[in-house]
């Protein structure tokens, strides 16, 4: 048997590059019938009662009082506990007997997104209980913020948030082994070192660990040669049959009349040896659902799907609109060391895509074109934007 629950939960977008905690109070209080709260006021409240520990945007803390302080139908309590295990069945036991999203911070202690969802071999019986088996997440990841000069703020009910490209995507599905190795990665450093965080509805941890889940790969790769992207177009077709995707309706509306695009391989930066494809699904040239499948093992990574697109599930752009991005222009160096000339036929532009969790791109959906120039380099972002670094010290953001 095979239990999926999701909740309702509005998407929005954060409004600047480090309002994710905001963001996502402001989702899960629009659920808990607090109304459509500005963000700005949700950040400085955040921020402002983030007591434990300096340095942080939102900190743990201060993103627990803040759901408390403008909200009295639910009590929420800061989980900071030792497993990826156990907050990963606390996270599922508060969605399944609260009917409230939980709060969590992934990638370290890098950024808040909501959990809104769970598929599991059997509903839980308690936060305790470790007799069934997780095998993924629905999120809501408040990733990319929204652009500049456009609205919102402020959010409405029937705002663009979710809509693609860069308005985000509602509609994202993790599979546990992903939530596990990429997401909840536990806090590293500092006043909340070595845990597993998320902002839930009060209840006691497991007090005993269920056997082990480890991640299975399909025996048919061993990882020495990367996937073609052929068979990568195949495993991600199978997969969304596979993780019962195609049974949601929002999905099935998505993947309705599809085909499966040209996908995009991506090599990740923060791990050695490890890539992934990024299959479109495509409806009359626009991706209405991408799906991203590891490029050594095969294994399904997660997916999201747009069921009234307006915009795109996947930004790319082709090496000529690289290069006129990039060639001939000026561009600003950091540390006021002046402007870099990228001079036509001198510059190396990387065959694949690459990422890595940053404050620049906090979605494997949105990863980068690497332009090498002598010492320098130089980051096109699959929307267009440039980037002469990528940041990886912001906290809660």
């Amino acid at each position: 048997m095979t239990v999926h629950e999701d909740l309702p939960t509005q998407y929005h977008q954060q409004d600047t590059d480090y309002y994710c905690g905001a963001a996502t109070a402001q989702m899960v209080l629009e659920q808990c019938g607090a109304g459509l709260l500005g963000q700005t006021g949700l950040y400085n409240d955040n921020h402002s009662h983030s007591t434990a520990e300096s340095g942080w945007y939102t900190a743990p803390d201060g993103l627990t009082w803040t759901m408390n302080n403008r909200q009295s139908s639910k009590y929420f309590v800061l989980d900071a506990l030792n497993t990826e295990d156990a907050i990963s069945r606390m996270i599922a036991w508060t969605i399944h007997h609260y009917r409230v999203a939980p709060i969590a911070m992934v990638y370290g202690s890098a950024h808040w997104i909501v959990v809104r969802g769970y598929t599991a071999s059997a509903t839980p019986t308690s936060s305790g209980d470790v007799g069934y088996t997780l095998s993924g997440f629905d999120i809501n990841n408040p990733w990319p913020p929204c652009p500049a000069g456009g609205p919102p703020p402020p959010h409405t009910g029937s705002d663009v948030c979710g809509s693609g490209g860069t308005r985000g995507v509602a509609d994202e599905h993790i599979s546990y082994s992903t939530w596990r190795t990429d997401y909840m990665t536990g806090v590293t450093g500092g006043h909340w070192n070595g845990k597993f965080i998320a902002v839930c509805d009060p209840e006691p941890p497991p007090t005993r660990h269920p056997d082990t889940q480890e991640p299975q790969r399909p025996s048919r790769f061993d990882g020495e040669e990367l996937i073609d992207r052929r068979v990568a177009a195949e495993l991600s077709i199978r997969a969304l049959d596979t993780v019962g995707l195609t049974k949601r309706e929002n999905w099935a509306k998505a993947l309705s009349g599809t085909e499966t695009g040209d996908p995009i391989l991506v090599q990740r930066l923060d791990r050695a040896d490890s890539f992934y494809w990024v299959v479109p699904q495509t409806r009359g040239g626009i991706a209405t659902a991408v799906v991203n499948i590891d490029a050594r093992f095969g294994n399904y990574q997660q997916a999201r799907a747009l069921p009234d697109p307006q915009g795109t599930a996947l930004l790319v752009l082709d090496r000529t609109e690289v290069e006129e991005l990039i060639l001939g222009r000026l561009h600003q160096l950091t540390d006021r060391r002046g402007e870099l000339l990228i001079r036509p036929g001198l510059a190396c532009i990387s065959d694949q895509w690459v990422w890595k969790p940053c404050a620049e791109s906090l979605s494997p959906f949105y990863p980068f074109k690497l332009i090498t120039y002598g010492a320098d380099r130089l980051y096109v972002r699959s929307d267009g934007r440039i980037f002469h670094s990528l940041t990886t010290t912001g906290r809660g953001i």
